[in-house]
């Protein structure tokens, strides 16, 4: 049985949600890149992935390099690690 493009479209929303929900946050972002990372190339490949998908959702980039990404991520694993 073939779903309707409006079923289609509330199955793809009901797997985005939940991403969206983590990606919104700062510290969701690095903890979905350190989830990606095992099955990615390199630290710059999954920062691409991961902020594509937050373009994709969000319309804007998080970060707006490699470089950005990785200062703020060396900042907040300073903070958590006191």
């Amino acid at each position: 049985m073939q779903q309707s493009p409006e079923q289609f479209k509330q199955i793809i929303e009901a797997k985005v949600l939940p991403i969206a929900q983590q990606l919104g946050t700062r510290q969701g972002f690095f903890e979905y890149w350190f989830k990606i990372l095992p099955r990615c190339k390199s630290h710059k490949a999954a920062f691409d992935l991961t902020n594509l998908l937050y373009l994709k959702i969000f319309k804007e980039q998080k970060y707006t390099s490699f470089d950005s990404f990785r200062n703020q991520k060396n900042t907040y694993l300073k903070k958590i690690r006191r």
